[in-house]
């Protein structure tokens, strides 16, 4: 309502567009937006594609038992325990300038200063955001589809013997079809996560592209009371973007259900 201009509180109410001009002609709002989209892809597409070689690995694994399953698998996910604030504090202590790496590089002589250390947190192209996320996410993918790939080589193990498929390729041609639509899903919650997160890029983010949850936090605990239909005009926006990628998880669930039915 307070984004449509309905406010008896500032003594104005009457329906209206005009936050809704104002938000989408604020510059500040727009590169909030982009570089808000642009960390969130990068970083769920990072998670996914490196997920996918440790769940090789964990095939690999549990088929040879190079390590012991249960104690692979806790070592994997361990990180799901560490909650999202913690972790960006510990990107930004061990990566930045004067950081622990970098005094560990000095210490070896590789470098001579911190400032020839690179920016890797707190910088313009969210470095040390997509370090956070990708660290935290990748356990989360992998708890999700391990249970899969164990189901999937007890059933289907013997056919591979039987035509004789490298690892790779049982992997590649059976494994990686069936747990497609589990990946999917995992991707797009965690795409749905990043764009509404606000520790991370409230910690390693930059003043200037700000993440959408940080723009929005500091308008409102900064801005006046005339703001707040600018406010819940933004809240609206995300709402209805993170609505619309769980109505795509929905439809693909939904989808993929079917297809594992007919199948």
């Amino acid at each position: 309502m307070n984004s449509f201009g309905f406010n008896r509180i500032i003594g104005e109410s009457g329906f209206t567009l005009e936050y809704y001009s104002r938000v989408f002609e604020d510059e500040s709002f727009v590169r909030s937006l982009l570089f808000t989209t642009k960390i969130s892809v990068v970083s769920a597409s990072i998670s996914l594609i490196l997920s996918v070689g440790l769940l090789f690995l964990i095939y690999i694994n549990m088929k040879n038992k190079y390590f012991n399953f249960k104690l692979f698998q806790k070592i994997v996910e361990s990180p799901l325990l560490i909650p999202y604030i913690i972790a960006a504090y510990a990107i930004l202590i061990f990566f930045m300038q004067s950081g622990i790496l970098s005094k560990f590089l000095i210490n070896l002589g590789v470098i001579e200063s911190y400032k020839e250390f690179p920016i890797l947190t707190n910088d313009k192209t969210g470095i040390g955001i997509i370090f956070t996320y990708v660290w935290k996410t990748i356990p989360f993918i992998v708890m999700m589809t391990t249970p899969i790939i164990v189901k999937i080589k007890n059933r289907w193990e013997p056919l591979a013997r039987v035509y004789n498929l490298r690892d790779i390729d049982f992997f590649i041609r059976i494994i990686l079809p069936l747990i497609f639509p589990t990946l999917l899903v995992s991707f797009f919650i965690i795409l749905a996560y990043f764009f509404t997160a606000f520790e991370t890029p409230y910690i390693l983010g930059v003043t200037y592209p700000k993440s959408i949850a940080v723009y929005v936090f500091e308008l409102y605990s900064t801005g006046k009371l005339e703001d707040r239909g600018i406010i819940m005009c933004i809240n609206i926006c995300i709402t209805v973007i993170s609505l619309s990628v769980g109505g795509v998880v929905y439809y693909l669930t939904k989808l993929f259900t079917k297809v594992d039915e007919r199948g």
